[in-house]
């Protein structure tokens, strides 16, 4: 295997990273038909970077040109090659490259988890260049220091105005950037002091401060303010000839001096040790947000010459709608993927509801570990992007339980219908052969029906409204046609328990809407509050790593999190309200069926005692008839 496919390995407990860089930006310079120079961002580089779904930890690379950038920015992947260095006087960094692909990182949080992150290093051209526009070089600064959470400087040992390139921006970053007014912003700051051949400080950090005094005090005390958590290294020179020098992508680690690499070492895990996240308030960047974010920088730096205001309480608005947009269109897309399986699947309707949601439930607890993964902002706006999800997600269930419910509608009219005429139709024929001969027979076919439709129908409220709607309009027909001779009195009995079964039934099945409803409504109650506990707990977490404005980030917080829980509560206080009412009406129908069901138990009582009375004088004209027929013989 060649060199070039194996890379030039760094080693010292540095770890290897595989890959290659690729150009994320570069800078058009002023043409014929343009006002002033353009950045022109890269899509190839872009598209990896959106595949990204874990946190992002975002290191830059800036400094002078000509002082070895790129070759620590190799080193940070455990290399000597990689980022091309170039032997040439003029810097061979144009743009921004990024190393692709970024890799993954598991690291132990300070509250004791491990989390994996995706680091991704990032390359510039030289800020001082002389043979660049001044203007694009402060453009390049600033994008830096905006787009990171770990900001390389990288200068001269000597720390001296000519090499103190871009740092006086610091005197105030606020002709540059509006900051939020919660959490961190601003990127840890690593200052890399090249080429130190001076006698080493007690601390490195101190000495830079000091030398920037000499300098510009406002820029040291700035610096001072933005960066309360800064490091500076100091990297002595590498030791070996010129010629090595020249193609450092060559060099071996053993042909540089021992000092220099123990340096270098120490600086890179110092770097990986303390590496933030790069934070949106409350919520880390991922691949996506990270993009849009990039996208919206680069397109207001574009609209002017000069290095314009970026309000980044804007931009991270822009950024938290954008993501949850583009979370929630993801997370309906995968719902209706997986819920299309129940109508594209032959055989799969009609279904019984309590598979229906089971299935619904699988599948948007699924979609819900989708969107929560990828959703940002704080706990209200959160609450807010789930109510919308809900919605669209409700808005397709709607149209599949409409479906499936006019199948199981269709389904059970089926079996009634062939039921019906097997076991009633058959006995209403005008043929005596086939006809009911007394009302006994016809309520014990009766009692077949309802026995054979219990056992073959799909149990659902569709099933129990078809048998309520016979007993409303089948059973009347019926009971008129078979009661025509002479028995009203059994035809109204039977009209009263028939009209009380309805109600049962209609109540039966309205309960079992209701029933079916509450469960589905407390399982996503349910799934809500663990989904949205973790995202909460998540965030709680992001705040705590984050160093500026703790306290008022946690407040504000824990506010809109107690909101947010109430509301919700609130709300399904408001359905439980709904469903109390819903009880009523059914009580008031119950009510309705205990009127019928004693009035045709009142009726039926004095039917047998009808029947009774009739048969007692039956029997006694019989009897007469008896003694005429004897006396007609004897004659």
């Amino acid at each position: 295997m060649s060199k070039e496919k194996i890379g030039n390995k760094f080693g010292k407990g540095i770890e290897f990273r595989e890959g290659s860089p690729i150009q994320l930006l570069s800078y058009s310079e002023k043409s014929e038909n343009e006002k002033f120079g353009q950045i022109l961002l890269n899509p190839e580089a872009l598209n990896i970077l959106r595949e990204i779904n874990e946190p992002l930890a975002i290191i830059s690379v800036v400094g002078s040109f000509r002082r070895g950038k790129s070759w620590f920015a190799n080193v940070l992947h455990g290399r000597h090659d990689g980022f091309d260095l170039g032997a040439n006087v003029e810097g061979c960094t144009r743009g921004i490259y990024m190393w692709s692909p970024p890799f993954k990182l598991t690291s132990e949080q300070p509250n004791g988890k491990t989390i994996q992150k995706r680091v991704l290093v990032l390359d510039s051209e030289g800020i001082d260049d002389p043979s660049r526009d001044e203007n694009w070089a402060t453009k390049l600064f600033i994008l830096c220091l905006v787009i990171s959470s770990t900001f390389v400087y990288n200068i001269n040992g000597v720390v001296g105005r000519e090499h103190i390139g871009k740092l006086h921006l610091m005197t105030d970053l606020s002709n540059f950037i509006k900051e939020p007014e919660y959490g961190d912003f601003l990127p840890r700051l690593v200052i890399l002091l090249r080429d130190f051949n001076l006698e080493t400080p007690d601390s490195f950090k101190d000495y830079f401060l000091k030398q920037m005094n000499h300098i510009n005090t406002d820029a040291a005390a700035a610096i001072r303010r933005f960066f309360c958590d800064f490091d500076v290294y100091g990297l002595s020179q590498p030791g070996c000839r010129k010629k090595l020098l020249q193609h450092m992508e060559n060099v071996k680690t053993d042909d540089l001096d021992e000092e220099f690499v123990e340096e270098v070492v120490k600086a890179v895990k110092s770097i990986y040790s303390q590496l933030p996240l790069k934070y949106i308030g409350s919520s880390t960047m991922q691949g996506i947000s990270f993009v849009k974010f990039l996208e919206n920088i680069v397109e207001r730096m574009n609209i002017s010459e000069t290095s314009i205001l970026l309000s980044i309480p804007s931009e991270y608005e822009f950024i938290v709608q954008f993501v949850a947009q583009e979370a929630i269109k993801e997370s309906v897309e995968k719902y209706k993927e997986r819920m299309n399986t129940l109508i594209n699947e032959e055989g799969k309707l009609p279904m019984l509801w309590e598979e229906f949601e089971r299935m619904h439930h699988e599948y948007i607890s699924e979609v819900n570990k989708i969107f929560f993964a990828k959703i940002i902002g704080r706990p209200t706006q959160i609450s807010n992007f789930a109510v919308q999800l809900n919605k669209e997600t409700f808005k397709f269930k709607e149209e599949l339980m409409e479906k499936n419910s006019k199948e199981l509608t269709i389904y059970n009219e089926n079996i009634a219908k062939v039921l019906w005429e097997k076991y009633i139709g058959i006995g209403l024929n005008d043929n005596e052969n086939k006809s009911f001969k007394d009302i006994e027979e016809f309520q014990e076919a009766l009692g077949l029906f309802e026995s054979d439709y219990n056992e073959s129908m799909k149990k659902s409220p569709e099933a129990t409204k078809i048998f309520a709607s016979y007993k409303k309009n089948q059973y009347p027909l019926a009971i008129n046609h078979v009661t025509q001779v002479g028995a009203t009195s059994t035809a109204e009995t039977m009209y009263a328990k028939e009209e009380a079964d309805r109600l049962r039934l209609e109540t039966e099945a309205r309960e079992e809407i209701l029933r079916l409803e509450i469960e589905a409504l407390k399982r996503e109650r349910d799934a809500y509050e663990t989904n949205a506990n973790k995202k909460i707990l998540e965030l709680q977490t992001n705040i705590e790593q984050q160093k500026k404005s703790q306290e008022e980030m946690r407040q504000r917080f824990i506010k809109e999190k107690d909101c947010t829980i109430e509301e919700y509560k609130y709300k399904f206080e408001e359905i439980e309200k709904m469903n109390e009412d819903n009880k009523k009406i059914i009580t008031e129908y119950r009510d309705k069926i205990d009127i019928l069901t004693l009035g045709s138990n009142q009726l039926e009582a004095e039917i047998i005692q009808l029947r009774i009375e009739i048969q007692k004088k039956e029997k006694l004209l019989n009897n007469g008839n008896n003694k005429r027929k004897l006396s007609c013989i004897f004659i």
